[in-house]
């Protein structure tokens, strides 16, 4: 398996995505592109992109922030966020550039696209889903659900895999509510499971124990679990 960090160029922000490549062996291998949580592309979340390559797909680690920048406290890391969300032009161009570098990628096949984030990368997910055309499945691990983009019931969505914590503080019940309602009016196939003792990021080992974030064990193989059979579903 190959790895290895590739600059693009938003407007006058230089990204720097994370590539994951495993052994194509002359064919052409599914496509996965990744949003990280709000910490950036660091070294827990390449490691997340190589479990996935290990699945068969080539992963592309979208940088929303410019420069492979990565937080170094909660409070950073939100500053970074924010950032990276104000101008919202911009921000559709840092998701739909990511988009066309994974898909220029020799090695995949445009047809067997995919989308996967966590936590604020998992908003990200959808955002991309609700967007664009040509992806298979879209997947969201405890990110946010509002969204200020309802899909139209004539737009044909890809396959979904949402993965929430029933505890999860950020995930009100309205915006689940909203959520159910606008997959069902345009038909989309979504599967959503929650988790009743996780609140957010139970997928992040470094997560701190408090009664808004909590790293949860069994969430989180449960998570490789559900996401393997989701890919492999359509692989």
């Amino acid at each position: 398996m190959k790895s290895y960090n590739i600059d693009y160029r938003v407007d006058e922000t230089v990204c720097r995505g994370y590539v994951v490549e495993p052994k194509s062996e002359g064919r052409k291998l599914p496509g996965i592109l990744m949003f990280t949580d709000f910490w950036g592309v660091n070294a827990r979340q390449k490691r997340v992109a190589e479990k996935w390559a290990n699945l068969g797909a080539v992963v592309f680690v979208a940088d929303l922030y410019g420069e492979q920048k990565i937080g170094s406290s909660f409070e950073d890391s939100g500053k970074l966020m924010h950032s990276a969300i104000e101008n919202e032009e911009v921000f559709q161009k840092k998701i739909f550039i990511a988009y066309d570098m994974l898909k220029k990628n020799p090695l995949v096949n445009n047809d067997n696209l995919f989308s996967i984030g966590y936590c604020f990368g998992g908003a990200v997910s959808l955002k991309l889903a609700r967007m664009s055309e040509g992806l298979k499945g879209v997947i969201s691990i405890h990110g946010l659900l509002t969204s200020q983009l309802r899909v139209p019931s004539s737009k044909k969505m890809p396959k979904i895999l949402i993965l929430n914590g029933a505890r999860d503080g950020m995930v009100p019940d309205s915006d689940i509510k909203n959520f159910h309602e606008e997959m069902i009016a345009c038909n989309a196939d979504f599967t959503f499971i929650s988790y009743g003792q996780s609140t957010h990021a139970f997928t992040n080992a470094d997560a701190a124990g408090n009664a808004a974030t909590a790293y949860n064990y069994i969430a989180d193989k449960r998570t490789d679990f559900y996401v393997t059979e989701f890919l492999r579903e359509s692989f």
